[in-house]
């Protein structure tokens, strides 16, 4: 489940052209997730945890970046990382 979130997100920000110093708020980037997996408390945690798996491996940069209503988190891809990020979309 987890490799399946990791890939929907990383394929919207790719499809997106969403790196380095372009970002997108990071609800933008969760809402491809299907809505089934979304809108349980088991599938809100495997999201949370993937998150922070791609922020430990150093793929996604999250920044809290000011908006209109005040401030929200927003993610984008390293651009350091495209051969690891690459290869994980090919091998998956």
């Amino acid at each position: 489940m987890s490799s399946n979130i990791k890939k929907i997100i990383i394929l919207k920000l790719i499809r997106s052209n969403i790196w380095g110093g372009k970002h997108t708020p990071l609800d933008y980037a969760i809402k491809g997730i299907p809505e089934h997996t979304r809108n349980t408390q088991k599938g809100n945690r495997e999201i949370k945890k993937t998150i922070k798996e791609l922020i430990n491996e150093n793929w996604v940069h999250m920044m809290m970046k000011r908006t209109g209503k005040g401030y929200d988190h927003h993610i984008s891809l390293n651009p350091k990382k495209i051969k690891e990020i690459k290869q994980f979309i090919t091998n998956s």
